[in-house]
């Protein structure tokens, strides 16, 4: 089923019913048939995974008592590895809470004996309410990738003049060799003339004086210290492209909003890449990263996204503070540590602070202090957003005014249970 396709009343929902009863599969399959959906069937919760990893299932329907596998570790299961709604049923109705239930996955409960047209408005009230969260999910990864697109937009010329550099010197270093090498080549063909003549036992004075003066005309001790320096700094130029090029390609990929166990640390040194033009004149930037920092299970381009407004909003602080002279520098410090089932990247700058009348606004969509074509005020709404509703973190400020401004972002630290 398309995830964006409203279902049942399409006839496209896809469902697989779990019971150790055989009577009670039967009869649900025969329920949901009538509506012209597809139908599985598993005995307990190792079958029902089995069927999961291999079939496409948009609501499983569950009991809870069952041997081998139970409802409530099936409902975990579905819940951390696949993305399908959960209709939790049982017989035994004072044993289970609603609100314990829904807290550890499922979408919703019935109790048993089954009345027929009350599960099939709960079916739809689950089919409709994950419809609208994945329509919302959509325009969330639709405004987050058009804000980042801006932030590239935003930076494009301070990327560009960072890969002019080393193109720069990879031309001229390019140039070089070339030169090199044609002063190489007269004295290798010099050379070799010599070879000739001295095979044939014909070399005089003046074959040996016109070798001398091409060596002193290629100037070969200075070649052989200076070609190597040539070759190193193009490589290096390659690599410091190469880097920029993947950094941007990194960031500005849609990606399939997908979470996974990610390198928090090489998001975080991606991003100080891409941004490098923004802080780089107005600031030192130091990364004090934790060793042993945890991999964290996030969406890597959306937590990239978050650093990169992050890192320069820092800088932004940082010159309305010295000035547009850049006199004086001032710092940009990133840091991560992990406590408990937290982890934490803490960006802190030496700006100009949040002044107290604002700093309730700071989230607000469209809020912004900036200059117009600085910003449109949606990069830290979006940042929020990232960390609190789709990641289940935190995002803190601890602000000065006049001193600087430190931003939390806490994640939580999950096993990759893929």
């Amino acid at each position: 089923m398309n995830e964006f396709v409203e279902p049942l009343d399409q006839g496209l929902t896809r469902i697989l019913v779990v019971d150790d009863e055989e009577s009670i599969r039967k009869l649900l399959e025969r329920l949901f048939i009538n509506f012209d959906c597809r139908v599985w069937l598993a005995g307990d919760g190792m079958e029902a995974v089995s069927l999961l990893e291999t079939q496409a299932i948009d609501v499983v329907v569950t009991d809870i008592a069952m041997p081998r596998m139970g409802g409530l570790e099936l409902i975990k299961k579905v819940r951390d590895k696949f993305s399908c709604g959960v209709i939790a049923m049982t017989g035994q109705i004072h044993e289970y809470r609603y609100e314990s239930l829904i807290s550890l996955g499922a979408d919703d409960f019935i109790q048993k004996p089954i009345i027929p047209e009350e599960l099939v408005l709960r079916l739809k009230r689950v089919l409709r309410e994950r419809y609208l969260k994945n329509e919302l999910i959509r325009s969330h990864k639709e405004l987050a990738q058009a804000q980042k697109l801006e932030s590239i937009g935003l930076l494009a010329a301070g990327i560009a003049h960072e890969i002019n550099t080393p193109i720069q010197y990879i031309g001229d270093n390019a140039v070089f060799i070339q030169d090199a090498f044609n002063h190489l080549l007269a004295v290798v063909n010099q050379h070799k003339t010599c070879l000739n003549y001295a095979k044939n036992g014909s070399i005089d004075e003046q074959m040996i004086q016109k070798m001398e003066n091409t060596l002193l005309e290629a100037d070969v001790d200075f070649l052989s210290t200076e070609i190597p320096l040539s070759v190193k700094q193009t490589l290096e130029g390659v690599g410091q492209v190469r880097k920029i090029v993947q950094s941007m390609k990194t960031f500005s990929h849609p990606g399939e909003g997908k979470k996974a166990m990610t390198d928090i640390h090489h998001t975080i040194e991606n991003t100080v890449t891409i941004a490098g033009n923004e802080w780089k004149y107005c600031a030192d930037l130091v990364l004090d990263l934790e060793p042993g920092f945890p991999m964290i299970r996030c969406d890597p381009g959306e937590i990239g996204q978050v650093l990169l407004n992050l890192i320069v909003n820092a800088a932004h602080a940082i010159l309305e503070k010295n000035g547009p002279e850049i006199t004086e520098k001032g710092t940009i410090t990133i840091r991560t540590a992990h406590q408990d089932k937290w982890g934490r990247i803490m960006i802190s700058d030496t700006g100009t602070g949040i002044p107290e009348t604002i700093i309730d606004k700071v989230f607000d969509p469209f809020f912004t202090t900036k200059e117009i074509g600085k910003g449109t005020g949606q990069g830290l709404a979006i940042s929020r957003s990232v960390i609190v509703d789709r990641h289940g973190g935190k995002l803190e400020i601890d602000t000065r005014p006049g001193e600087g401004t430190c931003f939390t972002i806490s994640l939580p630290v999950q096993i990759d249970r893929e």
